[in-house]
């Protein structure tokens, strides 16, 4: 399973309906200002999934690099 797009619409930086199209199978990566929202696409992924300890998610994307 993997992440073909994300949707954004009222959540926490993207009030507007923002999307995030194709995403890669293998490696993607966010890149941005500070503050443009860059961690909340990956707090979105995680809300949708259920996944509520996020420094866990974090550590782990980082390590598998």
């Amino acid at each position: 399973m993997y992440v073909e797009e994300v949707c954004i619409d009222g959540f926490k930086s993207y009030a507007q309906r923002t999307v995030v199209p194709q995403f890669d199978q293998y490696f993607n990566a966010i890149t941005g200002l500070n503050g443009s929202g860059k961690s909340n696409i990956l707090d979105s992924i995680c809300f949708v999934l259920g996944i509520t300890n996020l420094s866990q998610v974090k550590l782990c994307t980082f390590v598998s690099l």
